[in-house]
């Protein structure tokens, strides 16, 4: 299909510029540790200035992976179809998100089963709470 030639070429694009961003990061970084001399504020100001590279890094190389699976998939002919389903996902999503694996309905459910399993995770030390004898407490 034409539309799956135009997302390819964008992924492609989309890879190249990632890997030159990356390339820049790393290389200022380098350049930062070298030049690094300060007092313990300049020291903590370049720390948190690290971590958030390494974030921003890591969410770039999770893109960059992303973006080499659906290049895999326009390869061997399995792009467009919801892992989930087997459906077609639909043009707009994949113009919008060319990476996508699942098609929205899917991809909402999903979302939905991950939200209430992380909101079970997040009480789950306070549900213990109201069991734990109160004689504990009262000495």
């Amino acid at each position: 299909m034409a539309m799956y030639k135009t997302i390819e070429k964008m992924l492609i694009t989309t890879r190249q510029e990632l890997i030159e961003e990356i390339a820049r990061n790393r290389k200022m970084e380098a350049d930062d540790l070298k030049n690094e001399i300060g007092d313990i504020y300049d020291s903590a100001d370049n720390e948190r200035d690290r971590q958030l590279s390494h974030i921003l890094n890591d969410r770039d190389r999770k893109k960059l992976i992303a973006i080499d699976e659906a290049l895999a998939r326009i390869e061997d002919g399995s792009y467009g179809i919801c892992e989930e389903c087997g459906k077609r996902i639909t043009a707009n999503r994949l113009k919008i998100l060319p990476f996508a694996l699942l098609c929205v309905p899917c991809q909402s459910e999903m979302e939905k089963q991950t939200g209430q399993f992380r909101r079970s995770d997040e009480e789950a030390p306070y549900k213990d709470l109201s069991v734990i004898e109160t004689e504990e407490f009262e000495e």
